[in-house]
């Protein structure tokens, strides 16, 4: 696997196990090609079966769609959900960080609902469990639901950190009843509040960034005490 500072195997045998069980990951990358390699990454492999849920307040709805397996775009209520918080009310700071130009594209159905406003966490709560629990279903193997949040950060700046501390709990604990695999990206240090506070929440962390020989990653697995030294994301 490529990964020094930690025995691979452990790593490996410790992570596959978080897969079977289910599980959560806080992604620390900068937007760009090197969150994008993560998320793709973390939706599943080409070839292998997944269904997908979306939270998303930064990215489009179709820029989502082509990160899932082999960039399929279909619209399939069986295996996709999607939130999106991309129109919603947010605070100056948060605004002025979004990219202009993420405007989804007109999407109805069973797998698609808006929301246009990030404070109200009940209401996005129900809607990504109603999305998780239907695609999920009883039939799912372990690993097979995928969840992304692809930008924790505007809730940073909307929501009181109690608040967004008990939605991240619900959210994350949802997934790992389904034994699916969620990820949620950040651009903040997780080492400084509010993020800090939430980190504990996630069963890994993972650091991206790229280097001159490319894309590279670091793990922190919290339970089991390992933290890898920086290799490869291929």
């Amino acid at each position: 696997m490529g990964v020094s500072g930690t025995d691979s195997t452990t790593f490996s045998r410790e992570l596959a196990a978080l897969k079977r069980r289910g599980c959560a990951v806080l992604v620390v990358a900068d937007r760009g090609h090197e969150s994008t390699a993560a998320c793709e990454r973390l939706l599943g492999g080409v070839g292998l079966e997944r269904r997908h849920v979306f939270l998303t307040t930064d990215a489009s709805v179709d820029e989502l769609l082509a990160r899932r397996t082999a960039g399929t775009h279909e619209r399939d209520p069986a295996s996709l959900g999607v939130v999106d918080a991309t129109g919603a009310i947010r605070t100056r700071s948060a605004a002025a960080s979004t990219p202009a130009g993420n405007e989804p594209s007109p999407a109805i159905g069973a797998w698609y609902d808006a929301v246009d406003t990030l404070d109200d966490l009940t209401t996005l709560y129900a809607l990504l469990e109603d999305h998780v629990r239907r695609v999920a279903r009883d039939d799912a193997d372990p690993g097979e639901l995928r969840f992304c949040l692809d930008a924790l950060d505007p809730f940073l700046d909307a929501v009181d950190p109690e608040s967004l501390f008990r939605f991240v709990h619900l959210l994350t604990s949802t997934v790992r009843e389904v034994d699916g695999m969620g990820h949620v990206h950040t651009t903040s240090d997780p080492r400084r509040d509010p993020l800090a506070t939430l980190e504990p929440l996630f069963d890994a962390t993972v650091h991206v960034d790229a280097d001159t020989d490319g894309v590279r990653q670091r793990w922190e697995l919290t339970d089991a005490g390992i933290e890898t030294d920086w290799f490869p994301l291929d």
